[in-house]
């Protein structure tokens, strides 16, 4: 397996400090068969300079950190994610993202790109259930909007898994580059957008509980819920009336 891991970084010079050194540490045993691109999504000239100079600096260290990808426009979280799939080599088996804040730890992303192999057609999603003993911890407000925003995608996606949001996926690149014709949306809903075209197409996905702690400097707002309910209804709207069957070959493993 050939991996290329994605972060998405808007003005993350704050919060990837605290992640990227473990994660980089986490995977140096499995050497090159993991590269770790960040890509900045039009944060400013300021900040991409950091993000430039920072990725130099621990590139002396850590091979499997390619130099970072800036993006001159802010794309969307999805749309810096695809631009930076869109930069692997035709050896890449598996196409990965995590969030940049730290809220997974960098031990559950290895536990799932270890997973990965195994299941070589799947796409291997992170969810935030706390089964398995896992420990989710989140503030009121945020538990709050990621029900409601679970209820709403359950209601008119029907997807076989609990949680689309969460963020750490790994998708076979064969498997991205059938859908990348489809995939228009690229900010609050891009993980539905992609879920429901993987579903569609017949990749499975295996679902996998994992901790995850809520860090400082989130950027989902109050208001945010209405807006993704909004993009919801739209995507729901454009996707048509093809829907995930509700048991059968769809159904998470």
């Amino acid at each position: 397996m050939k991996l290329l891991l994605v972060i998405p970084c808007l003005r993350e010079s704050a919060r990837l400090p605290g992640f990227l050194p473990g994660l980089l540490g986490a995977l140096q045993p499995l050497g090159s068969r993991v590269e770790v691109l960040t890509v900045d999504d039009g944060s400013g000239a300021g900040e991409q300079a950091w993000l430039r100079n920072y990725c130099e600096e621990m590139r002396r260290e850590f091979a499997s950190l390619r130099l970072p990808l800036l993006l001159p426009e802010n794309a969307g979280k999805g749309g810096a994610v695809y631009a930076g799939w869109a930069t692997a080599g035709a050896e890449v088996t598996h196409l990965a993202f995590v969030d940049a804040d730290g809220a997974i730890p960098p031990r559950e992303a290895i536990r799932l790109i270890h997973l990965a192999p195994g299941v070589p057609d799947s796409a291997c999603y992170g969810i935030r259930t706390g089964a398995d003993g896992t420990l989710v911890e989140r503030t009121l407000g945020r538990k709050i909007a990621g029900l409601v925003f679970r209820g709403i995608v359950k209601t008119l996606f029907r997807f076989p898994l609990p949680d689309t949001q969460c963020g750490f996926k790994i998708v076979p690149a064969a498997a991205w580059h059938l859908c990348r014709p489809h995939l228009r949306e690229n900010r609050f809903c891009f993980d539905v957008d992609l879920t429901w075209h993987l579903l569609r197409q017949g990749t499975p996905l295996l679902a996998v509980p994992i901790d995850w702690s809520e860090r400082p400097g989130s950027r989902l707002r109050p208001g945010s819920v209405w807006g993704m309910v909004s993009s919801l209804w739209t995507l729901r709207q454009r996707l048509g009336s093809w829907r995930v069957p509700a048991v059968g070959s769809a159904a998470c493993p």
